[in-house]
């Protein structure tokens, strides 16, 4: 099997960035099979009937599917969309596989110094032509310290879907911020306080990353980023693999810890 590790041009560009893009990492038919795994696993879980509640937390709006372990995000201004789910590899076995593929795994291996690592969480980000709203300006580092053994030491492959570009709410990135640690949250409360207050930085200084469908963008935990609402006329879906040293629970552990817990326990 042919190796995508860093080059050092691309070690260098990563340290001093805090993240790196290859365009057209996969593409021809391999594209197309990877779209219509995530739409499936959209169709999957939005036919499921599901009894829990929708709960809004922060920014966005959640609700648990308890037997298969995972959330779906819903669109808060359009009830009916989904805008993300997360996790699935555990019962994704087609999903899971990409995830492993050496392409989206190998540049982490140098960006973590970690030859074997696996999947700590992955999640499906659908945009919706018109509908997709924002993704609020964040590092994933807070989200991940409570369920992880080192969150500094889990970093994420974007798989971009579709062609990205500012007019779809393609990622933004602000260079060089994973350097100054963890940021500052608290822009609302509970599950809001790991989002960043708006005016934390200059907005200026962000980096609109378009790319063509099939590229990847590949950053550590404490990259600053966001994403601004999908104005176009099509989607614009991004499918994010986030990888940990091997050997370390993933995130659907805690996720099944919590649900078996008593109502009581969870509400506490």
């Amino acid at each position: 099997m042919s190796s995508h590790r860093l080059s050092p041009e691309e070690a260098r560009s990563l340290a001093r960035d805090g993240y790196l893009v290859r365009e057209r990492v996969i593409a021809g038919g391999d594209l197309e099979r990877l779209q219509k795994s995530c739409e499936a696993l959209v169709a999957r879980l939005v036919a499921r009937p599901l009894a829990t509640p929708r709960v809004p937390a922060g920014s966005y709006v959640f609700q648990v599917d308890p037997e298969l372990a995972t959330v779906l995000k819903w669109e808060p201004e359009h009830p009916d969309v989904v805008m993300g789910i997360e996790p699935f590899a555990h019962f994704d076995a087609e999903l899971r596989a990409w995830g492993e593929d050496a392409r989206f795994a190998d540049p982490i291996r140098d960006l973590l110094g970690f030859d074997e690592v696996e999947l700590f969480t992955e999640k499906l980000n659908v945009k919706r032509a018109r509908v997709g709203g924002p993704i609020v300006l964040h590092q994933d580092y807070p989200y991940w310290v409570a369920n992880s053994e080192n969150a500094a030491e889990i970093a994420t492959a974007v798989v971009f879907l579709d062609d990205a570009h500012g007019g779809n709410g393609g990622l933004e990135v602000l260079p060089g911020s994973h350097a100054a640690g963890p940021r500052e949250g608290g822009a609302k409360a509970g599950f809001g306080k790991f989002e960043m207050k708006p005016d934390a930085i200059d907005a200026r200084e962000l980096v609109t990353l378009e790319v063509p469908a099939g590229s990847v963008v590949w950053f550590g935990s404490l990259l600053v980023h966001r994403s601004q609402p999908n104005r176009s006329g099509a989607d614009r879906r991004t499918l994010l693999y986030s990888y940990q040293p091997a050997g370390r629970a993933p995130s659907v552990d805690s996720l099944i810890e919590l649900l078996a817990r008593p109502r009581a326990g969870r509400d506490a």
